[in-house]
């Protein structure tokens, strides 16, 4: 048998339907060329292994019985191996048709090229610009920690650090290469070394990138051949966690192979605290800062109507006293602007329709819960103004949210969202059967492709030339790609074509029963699937569960002292507590998370702290299925109410 000439190496880490995604496309791209596949599972908990020997039994699976971390799980694949040429690959990436045998004739055209990185964009379309960054010497770490690189991004002085001064679509030399997709030869790892396993998390690639030209070999940004890398670093930046792994990294290569005097590291330092607070202070502004905004402006309003309603229809200046305006007026505005939000949230549709619903039901409350309270039942005509008052203000809001990220504005009315399905006629029905399945509230307008005019279908709406003209149209909101059916080729070009702030783009893979897309830049994307889906992942069940969540957290204020009572530890509630008001967990969950990839949070209380102390494994996993098959918000209060305790460990 004849050696390998590329040597594939992935490293899956519950990633299941990426990864089935990734090596359709690998595959067909690697016809014609001699070439294997090595997968480094680290300990998946999915079906990740399953998949693999049912999908792609030519694959060499190395299976790690813990996560040995991505630098240590790369190098048991590169020491497998026997290619002339080994790829890093990332999981969450598709590789279009011509991606290796560009690549290689590249290489093999241009001896001293030791490595070659690939042009990136990401789930949305959008160019990532870690596919080629400069060498993070002091000055470019100092820059980038600072945000001059940011501030700065063309220049050649402060933007090195991404080398955004560079043309993106031409060839040319760049110090560092992303490892989501890295070819590399393999007499330049022989030299150069494999990948450090003392980087914890970032930076690997950056300290191999700088091996690579210490041995005598050039780094080349290869854009003749883009690939779709769904997790790029910007999908992560906004997180206080990435802020920290990353600067750590810097730090560690900075030490390695540079002078790392105290000025520097305090430089640093002070670079990854700023940093973290600006990570924070954008997250608190992404959450909070619009309802903030508008509630500032709903409440400097009450304060003129109220003085308004006193002088022109009480006659009475000065008749409501301050309790009025410095408890009742922001309990009120609270109460509108937080229902609304909620209607909008769990509904999906947030917008007009929502916001009315929102204050209607807010009225409600506030009339209801001051009628139990004579001395604080003031006037139902102010709470009907300010009602009014507050919908003017949101939908002001919501209105001037649109008009900032997508530069125009609508009311958007409530609608179904509406998917177009670029294939052929079995794709469609395929979508239709899978969608319908998993949520009536998914509408799929029709396909575009080349239709087979002998067995003309009426869903057909034209051909792929033509959905740019179909999009405003039909107000489509999703594309649906069909692998097999469409290349990889037209498919990347057509993301980047039609790329807007409101159009998400999803997959079908060829032969596969689940649709997956990542375009949102904080979540690890959304996965469509009929077969075996608990019923705890459906959309509905999924909204539903978030608000029990968020129930649970006002719930833990009110019964703080009780809670406190039981033992549970003040600090760990406290973190618990932010974790699930932010989304990052749920107050309950599963022992054994394998649905994370399909979005569901860990638990802070888990089946296993439901169960007896010593319950049997199987036991467990038994309590897990049942779990998410009859998943009932009455009973997840029940067990937050009964394990008080478990919510500070």
């Amino acid at each position: 048998m004849k050696s390998p000439i590329l040597s594939i190496v992935i490293v899956n880490y519950n990633v299941e339907h990426f990864l089935e995604l990734c090596l359709e496309s690998v595959f067909v791209a690697l016809r014609d060329i001699q070439s294997e596949v090595i997968v480094v599972d680290n300990h998946s908990s999915d079906g990740s292994l399953d998949m693999l020997s049912t999908r792609f039994p030519n694959c060499r699976v190395i299976v790690n019985y813990e996560n040995v971390g991505f630098s240590k799980a790369n190098n048991q694949g590169i020491i497998a191996s026997s290619g002339t040429y080994v790829l890093l690959l990332n999981p969450d990436t598709v590789v279009p048709e011509d991606c290796f045998s560009t690549s290689l004739s590249f290489l093999d055209f241009n001896p001293r090229v030791g490595a070659i990185g690939m042009r990136m964009i990401d789930g949305s379309g959008n160019f990532l610009p870690e596919s080629r960054r400069g060498l993070p010497t002091p000055w470019v770490s100092f820059c980038k920690a600072f945000g001059l690189s940011r501030l700065f991004s063309k220049s050649e002085v402060f933007g090195r650090y991404y080398l955004n001064y560079l043309p993106e679509n031409q060839i040319h030399e760049a110090d560092v290469l992303s490892g989501a997709c890295m070819v590399i030869r393999r007499e330049v790892l022989d030299k150069a070394g494999l990948l450090d396993e003392d980087f914890f998390m970032y930076g690997e690639d950056v300290d191999l990138s700088y091996r690579i030209q210490l041995a005598g070999y050039q780094n080349i940004y290869f854009p003749e051949s883009t690939i779709i890398h769904f997790k790029g670093e910007s999908t992560k930046r906004g997180s206080v966690s990435f802020v920290f792994h990353f600067y750590r990294s810097m730090l560690l290569f900075s030490k390695k192979h540079f002078s790392s005097s105290p000025i520097f590291r305090l430089f640093i330092f002070l670079g990854v605290a700023i940093r973290a607070f600006m990570a924070l202070f954008q997250r608190f502004l992404r959450q909070f800062g619009g309802p903030l905004v508008e509630f500032i402006i709903a409440y400097a309003g009450m304060v003129l109507i109220k003085d308004w309603w006193e002088s022109n229809f009480k006659g009475v200046p000065g008749m409501y006293p301050d309790s009025f305006i410095e408890l009742l007026v922001p309990g009120y505005l609270l109460i509108w602007l937080t229902s609304s939000r909620l209607i909008g949230r769990y509904s999906e549709s947030y917008g007009h329709t929502s916001i009315i619903k929102g204050i209607a039901l807010g009225t409600i409350l506030i009339s209801g819960i001051t009628n139990f309270f004579d001395d604080y039942r003031f006037s139902k005509g102010l709470i009907l103004i300010g009602a009014i008052w507050t919908y003017l203000v949101a939908t002001l809001g919501f209105i001037s949210g649109q008009w900032l990220v997508n530069r125009s504005a609508s009311l958007k009315l409530p609608r179904r969202k509406r998917l177009l399905v670029i294939g052929n006629e079995d794709n469609f029905q395929s979508c239709v059967e899978l969608l319908r399945s998993f949520d009536d509230q998914l509408v799929l307008c029709g396909w575009v492709g080349q239709n087979d005019f002998s067995a003309a279908s009426e869903a057909w709406l034209g051909f792929e030339d033509e959905i740019k003209e179909l999009i405003p149209i039909l107000a489509i909101d999703e594309f649906v790609f069909c692998q097999g059916s469409i290349s990889t080729e037209k498919i990347i070009q057509m993301m980047e074509t039609n790329k807007s702030s409101t159009l998400r783009f999803s997959f079908l893979p060829k032969c596969a029963d689940f649709i997956v897309a990542s375009t949102e830049k904080h979540n690890r994307g959304t996965i469509y699937q009929v077969d075996n889906i608990p019923n705890i992942l459906r959309p509905y069940n999924q909204r539903l569960k978030r608000l029990t969540d968020l129930s649970g957290c006002i719930g833990i204020l009110i019964l703080f002292p009780i809670v406190i009572l039981k033992g549970a530890k003040l600090s760990s509630l406290i973190k618990n507590w932010l974790d699930v008001i932010v989304g990052k967990k749920s107050w309950i969950g599963l022992s054994n998370n394998h649905l994370a990839s399909f979005g569901l949070k860990d638990g802070i209380i888990t089946t296993a702290d439901l169960a007896r102390k010593g319950t049997h494994p199987q036991v467990l996993e038994v309590m897990d299925r049942i779990y998410s098959e009859e998943f009932q918000p009455i009973q997840e209060c029940w067990n937050l109410l009964k394990n008080l305790k478990a919510t500070g460990k």
